[in-house]
Parts: C-alpha cells; structure tokens; sequence
C-alpha cells in the first residue's frame, strides 16, 4: 500500500519543511551552541572555585607557620642592650674557667661588629693552667650556647713549672643581633 498525498499538500508540506529548517537553523542549533558554552563555563568556574579552596588552604597553612616562627622568635625580642650578650659571653667563659681549673689571666672582648642578623664578637683569653685543664676550657668554650669560631690556640709552658702551660686564645661569639629582634 502506498501513501499518495494530493498534490494540494505538497506546497504546504515544503512550507512545514521550510519552517522547520529554519527553526533548527535559527533557533535549536544557535541555542545549543550557548548552552554547551554555558557549560563549559561553569565547569571553568567550578574548577576556579575548587582551587581557590586549595589556595584558601595553603594561605592558612602559611598563616599558621608564620604565627609559629613569630612564637619562636618572640624569646629575641627580649633582649634588654647589645652590651647584654656580650657581658654574659665573658661571664659565661670565665665561669667555665674556673670550672676548667685554669687560672683566668686575661679576658679582653673586642670591638663588636654589628651585621644583618648576627653580632659578631671577638675575643682573646688568657690563661694558665696543665693541658688537661685547658682542654678541658677549651671544650667547655665550644659548648656555649653561641656560634663559636677558635681562630687560633697558642701554648707555651710555664717558665718556672714543667706541667703548667699557657695558653693564649682567640675566638669569636656570634649572638642573634638586637636590632634584628624588632
């Protein structure tokens, strides 16, 4: 069986046809092009929106270690006068001086060089004593809660004792700057 269409129809049909090429061409494919836009769109933003989660993250990590280095350094901030380390260098060597059993000839700081972060404090120290107790100084010394550089350890012995030595020492302390701490 075949459909015949009376031949009346067929300018009606082409017309139908005609508008509905014209609707897919005019209306369906344009709209379909913005909404697939749209979507790639709001994919970009959702991705943009998803990092700055991370970036929020990241920025609150660095928040949270610079509030921890702010914490550990608070402690310098309570330095009272550059004099204040270097008094409590020298107290500190002659105490472990005596500690050492070495007789405490000379202690002479020199001029204090003030650089970005550090002091740096050069010192010369004189003392008597047999090997054993100047080792022992000189250990203590390296013990100090300070960067300590020995530049140079001179030992002679004793004009009138065989066991007894002297012993001439330069070093220097460095010690976080004052200035630095604010």
């Amino acid at each position: 069986m075949k459909l015949k269409l009376p031949k009346s129809s067929t300018p009606l049909l082409l017309v139908g046809l005609g508008l509905l090429v014209s609707f897919v061409m005019l209306v369906y494919v344009p709209l379909s092009r913005s909404i697939a836009a749209a979507h790639d769109s709001l994919k970009l933003k959702q991705s943009l929106v998803s990092q700055e989660a991370s970036l929020l993250a990241q920025i609150e990590l660095h928040h949270q270690e610079m509030e921890d280095l702010k914490a550990y350094t608070k402690q310098w901030e309570e330095v009272p006068s550059a004099n204040y380390h270097l008094s409590q260098v020298l107290g500190e060597i002659s105490q472990h001086a005596k500690q050492a059993g070495t007789d405490a000839l000379r202690l002479e700081p020199g001029q204090v060089t003030e650089m970005e972060a550090v002091q740096r404090i050069p010192v010369r120290l004189g003392c008597s004593g047999n090997f054993q107790e100047i080792h022992d100084l000189i250990g203590r010394i390296e013990t100090l809660p300070y960067k300590i550089w020995l530049r140079q350890i001179e030992l002679a012995p004793k004009s009138d004792q065989k066991h007894d030595l002297t012993c001439e020492m330069e070093f220097e302390a460095f010690i976080v700057s004052v200035k630095n701490s604010h």
